[in-house]
């Protein structure tokens, strides 16, 4: 029997027909496309209802795939629903698509990448630690990120991995795991931002993959079993972070002021960028921004080095120097002559020109011979990976 299809002004169009009839196959689409965005939104049936002026029992009724919403309502319910009109009419289930998260302690980067490795969306927000930014406010920003990049995509086309600096306790990690699984995506895992940095940098070679961010912390990988060294957070260690760098900058800047440290650079530098005419006045900015704040100040401690600033250079050498026993301690898992290690983070990436000079003469007094080189990919591309997508020469890092 062909396809009937009535239209009311409070619900749309009433579906009616037999299984594979295309206008069943779009009540179907729409109904799974609704439904989605609605949940990934945390919104019920009642609220968007209200949103967009209809009632609760049309939305009901498109969602279960027994109408469809009129034509006319359908840009005011993407735009509710963030996504695009296109996006709720469509499906492209028989795409492999890969997404791939990183969360750290001062940005989440979100990539949306083929089956070739072909770089589809990519955005960056906010920190997503659930340690530092808590639970809810972690779920917005993965909420965001993936509305971003992929709602104009089919979720049962998608695997996802969502690698997370804190979310690797029993209770957060399930919860990241139960908010992803909303989605509807095809496979979903997650674990810390760790894992992601390892695949990235060595894949499943045997290594050590060095952790430059916010926090640090080394892992030595030796036959597919990792081996942590450091990375207790910011109260136990994290030497040679960002914050640990931006701490000691700060530091240099206020010993300044009081008299009990050198003359330094780092002075003019911190006050340019907390303002006013000493630093002093700023310690409870300092206090009240915390680790993520704190770390925004490490570039200026590599600014002070390069033009020579002495203050500057001493605290690079020593933290540089806690980071080559973290990579020294790494290697002795490996129990080998040699040890490939691999730099991972936007502090290594973007200091590489001083960071490795000194690393390599600190190592050079060791009998290992370390082989050290920065890794050329996004932790993002890494949790590609980790979500399935196929590694190839020219993707490797």
């Amino acid at each position: 029997m062909p396809m009937q299809a009535t239209t009311s002004p409070k619900t749309g169009r009433r579906c009616q027909g037999t299984k594979g009839d295309p206008m069943q196959e779009l009540c179907h689409t729409v109904a799974a496309n609704l439904k989605r965005h609605r949940k990934a939104l945390s919104m019920t049936q009642a609220a968007l209802a209200e949103a967009i002026g209809y009632s609760e029992k049309a939305v009901s009724k498109w969602e279960s795939g027994k109408g469809l919403p009129p034509t006319a309502i359908l840009p005011s319910l993407a735009a509710v629903l963030r996504t695009t009109p296109t996006a709720l009419l469509t499906t492209e289930a028989a795409t492999q698509l890969f997404l791939g998260i990183d969360g750290g302690g001062t940005k989440t980067e979100f990539i949306l990448a083929d089956s070739e490795g072909t770089l589809l969306r990519r955005t960056v927000l906010g920190a997503s630690n659930p340690n530092d930014v808590g639970m809810s406010a972690m779920q917005e920003v993965l909420r965001r990120g993936i509305m971003e990049v992929a709602s104009e995509y089919a979720p049962e086309s998608i695997s996802v991995f969502a690698g997370i600096a804190g979310g690797t306790t029993s209770d957060v990690a399930k919860k990241i795991h139960d908010f992803l699984s909303r989605f509807g995506f095809a496979a979903v895992g997650n674990g810390s931002d760790a894992q992601n940095a390892i695949s990235a940098g060595l894949g499943t070679e045997d290594g050590v993959a060095l952790i430059m961010g916010t926090g640090s912390v080394a892992f030595a990988q030796k036959s597919g079993t990792l081996h942590r060294i450091g990375g207790y957070g910011y109260l136990l260690g994290d030497a040679g972070s960002g914050y640990a760098l931006g701490r000691d900058a700060i530091l240099a800047a206020l010993q300044q002021e009081d008299g009990s440290g050198e003359p330094t650079a780092l002075h003019g530098l911190v006050l340019g960028k907390c303002g006013g005419e000493h630093v002093l006045p700023a310690l409870g900015e300092f206090y009240r921004g915390g680790k993520t704040y704190i770390a925004q100040y490490a570039p200026l401690l590599f600014e002070a080095a390069r033009g020579g600033d002495s203050v500057a250079l001493s605290i690079l050498k020593t933290q540089l120097k806690e980071i080559a026993k973290l990579i020294a301690g790494a290697a002795k898992r490996l129990q080998a002559d040699t040890a490939s290690v691999v730099l991972c983070g936007g502090l290594a990436t973007a200091h590489q020109d001083m960071i490795l000079p000194l690393l390599e003469a600190y190592l050079a007094e060791g009998d290992v011979a370390y082989r050290l080189r920065i890794c050329t990919c996004t932790m993002a591309e890494g949790a590609l990976y980790l979500a399935g997508m196929k590694r190839k020469d020219e993707l490797s890092c």
